[in-house]
């Protein structure tokens, strides 16, 4: 017998569940091919565009290439340090910009993000190139772009200052910098070493004293051999380095990442991470930060990911470059292969030149599932009005509940037709976001998810490795969430 949202949400919190960081719907997982001829990518941006009636865009360029693959990454990435490919890449890239001129024209440009991978491998004529052909399609996207954001490393900006100013000069405004942990063995264990205990320190000192207007940083909890007072020796230093934005993150090991195939990496997965996360909001809102997001926390006026944000509240995005992911409000898309590698990436730069690129994988958007999505997305601060030409009424018996139990729960305001989050709602957001989710989404990610475990077993099996333990609750295995 299914129980009522008030009883499942009291177990999950009771529990101390711990889902999947919520930051798209439908997820990935749940993409499957698409009937050939049906979409072209005129057809889809046409079709959002009748949507909305304020047109504005959000712009994610993903650049693949990585010198090192973390044990815990399922990102599309592929390992190349040759700059020949970075060329041909960038060639490739700007040529698909080009030919989304009209989409991008027929907006706002909001936000420029570039992702990986690892971008700051590029060199600065790589990005010179990126922002000229931007700046041909769109000549004010200086002006309009709120945020300007790249994905770095700490040895990215302590090493080489002058090629980070440069980004800066070009008009970069944020720099999201993998940090993870600042106990050394954590992130060794973790797959991801090469760099000196130092340099992270560094980093955060050179983007202060270069006048990067954001400094993004993340931590994660649950690392292998993470102790409580690891983690508060992490969050301590980190608050004291002042970055403009943190994020707190669970780890989560897909079981498309290294770590699950071979099964060597366990990890923490426990309801006492909970407290983790009530340690580092403490320690942060005490040093001046403001809690935007249930993973981030932001210097007023100062930080904050702008990207994300707009995306929850609806704003469409549109995805270039290999393996990136397209957002819209009929269909959310990608242009290619979901598995990366060179062969892939190859394939990409051949049909970017000939202009071949189409959409081959995704997932069709009702206006029930739009109506879902921004309900998993966007509780944060939420006009429930907005969905009303979308047929949220026609659905309010499947929603209202849930809304109900949140509220009963203390996870929500209810302000007239406004949701908002409250602290408690912060914590639990993911298992509050993961009870909208519809019966077509559960299953097509329970399907993905189950061929992947079965598949990892089977490579393990082969291999003689010991299976994967994962110490937790896992609400995906539970119930299949995303």
């Amino acid at each position: 017998m299914t129980s009522s949202p008030h009883q499942q949400l009291a177990d999950h919190i009771d529990q101390g569940v711990i889902p999947p960081y919520q930051y798209s719907y439908p997820p990935r997982s749940t993409y499957r091919p698409l009937p050939e001829g049906k979409w072209t990518v005129s057809d889809v941006w046409a079709a959002d565009l009748a949507n909305h009636q304020v047109p504005e865009l959000n712009l994610y360029l993903h650049v693949p290439f990585c010198d090192r693959k973390c044990g815990f990454c399922n990102l599309y990435t592929v390992i190349s340090t040759d700059e020949d490919v970075y060329d041909a890449y960038t060639d490739a890239l700007c040529t698909q910009i080009r030919d989304h001129a009209e989409v991008i024209r027929a907006r706002r440009l909001r936000t420029i993000y570039i992702g990986g991978g690892t971008p700051a491998l590029l060199k600065p004529r790589h990005f010179e190139q990126i922002f000229a052909t931007i700046g041909e399609v769109y000549p004010n996207w200086r002006s309009t772009a709120e945020e300007v954001a790249v994905e770095a490393t700490p040895s990215s900006i302590a090493d080489a200052p002058e090629e980070f100013k440069a980004l800066i000069d070009m008009g970069l405004t944020r720099a999201n910098v993998g940090i993870q942990s600042l106990v050394p063995r954590e992130i060794r264990e973790a797959g991801r070493g090469g760099e000196d205990e130092d340099v992270i320190r560094r980093a955060v000192r050179t983007a202060h004293e270069l006048g990067l207007p954001d400094l993004s940083t993340d931590l994660i909890m649950g690392f292998a051999g993470q102790t409580p007072e690891t983690w508060r020796q992490s969050v301590d230093e980190l608050a004291a380095l002042r970055p403009t934005t943190i994020s707190t993150y669970f780890l989560t090991v897909r079981p498309d990442a290294w770590f699950s195939k071979t099964g060597a990496y366990q990890y923490m997965w426990q309801p006492e991470l909970y407290e983790r996360y009530d340690y580092a909001r403490r320690v942060f809102l005490d040093h001046g930060y403001v809690q935007e997001g249930s993973v981030r926390y932001k210097k007023p006026g100062r930080g904050g990911y702008a990207q994300k944000v707009l995306t929850f509240h609806g704003v469409p995005l549109l995805g270039l470059g290999v393996g990136a992911r397209s957002y819209t409000s009929v269909l959310d898309y990608m242009c290619g292969s979901v598995k990366p590698s060179t062969a892939e990436v190859a394939e990409y730069i051949r049909k970017a030149r000939n202009h071949e690129l189409v959409p081959v994988t995704g997932f069709e958007l009702t206006d029930e599932e739009l109506v879902r999505k921004r309900l998993v997305l966007d509780t944060f601060d939420l006009d429930l009005s907005e969905l009303d030409r979308f047929g949220y009424q026609r659905h309010a018996a499947e929603f209202e509940p849930v809304l109900e139990a949140a509220w009963s729960h203390g996870l929500v305001h209810r302000l007239g037709s406004r949701v908002q989050l409250t602290p408690k709602g912060f914590k639990y957001r993911d298992i509050l976001s993961w009870m909208f989710y519809s019966s077509t989404v559960k299953e097509l990610d329970r399907e993905y998810y189950e061929n992947l475990h079965a598949a990892n077993a089977r490579a393990r099996r082969n291999m003689g490795a010991t299976p994967v333990r994962i110490t937790g609750v896992d609400l995906r295995e539970r119930e299949g969430a995303a």
